[in-house]
């Protein structure tokens, strides 16, 4: 279930729920999708079945920009915008094989979607392509390509023992000014922030040992109601 609500727009939200039907066959499922008008009180199905491949887990959900948005899994790439109430599927970044990404990270920050990805059969690797959404869905583009070169020297654990890239990244933070834009990464032992413009980067916090901390859990905590 989703929220979709901007303070700067009017006082009503809508909330956007997948509710599943039934299994079709060995690879399919049936869903339905049913949204709740604050303003009318009233819940309302809007969209009468539509098919996801298995596994259809529908996370990361991002609203931005009068739509809803589910971050790339298996194949099912969707957004759903609110003022015709049309399901479409959500367009993937050009050169990148379907069957074969999922999302690192799939967020907004100060009006811009953002998405990272990885193949799933090969793990995380540097360097990292950040892609922004085009203002009217259509498409994606590069808007940081980062090395990331220097940062297994700084911190070791980054590598793991099987020449894997061992980094979450948990958010990307667009400045008031674009040289102030960073990036929160999790490394196994650290968190640390990483200027895109100069590069510089700093540690802060530590673990104590190692722990398993799903990205998804973390959230921006701001002092207003303003958002990033």
């Amino acid at each position: 279930m989703g929220l979709a609500y901007h303070q700067t727009d009017c006082p009503h939200y809508k909330l956007v729920c997948i509710r599943f039907l039934e299994c079709v066959g060995e690879l399919l499922e049936l869903f339905q999708i049913q949204t709740y008008s604050s303003d009318t009180g009233k819940w309302k199905i809007s969209i009468e079945s539509f098919h996801g491949i298995k596994p259809a887990l529908f996370h990361q959900v991002v609203y931005w920009n009068g739509a809803v948005f589910w971050g790339p899994y298996d194949q099912n790439y969707l957004c759903f915008k609110l003022d015709v109430e049309k399901l479409q599927t959500l367009p993937l970044p050009v050169g990148l094989p379907s069957s074969e990404i999922m999302a690192m990270y799939f967020r907004e920050s100060r009006g811009h979607l953002h998405l990272i990805v990885h193949n799933k059969f090969q793990g995380y690797s540097l360097p990292l392509n950040v892609y922004e959404m085009l203002s009217d869905h259509s498409g994606w583009f590069v808007k940081y390509q980062l090395q990331l070169d220097e940062l297994p020297g700084a911190f070791p654990e980054v590598v793991s023992g099987y020449g894997h890239c061992d980094l979450d990244v948990i958010d990307v933070v667009r400045g008031e000014e674009e040289e102030n834009t960073f990036l929160v990464l999790r490394t196994p032992e650290k968190f640390i922030t990483y200027n895109v413009h100069d590069k510089s980067y700093k540690q802060i916090f530590s673990f104590s040992a190692y722990s398993y901390m799903d990205p998804s859990i973390f959230h921006r905590y701001t002092e207003t109601l303003s958002s990033f």
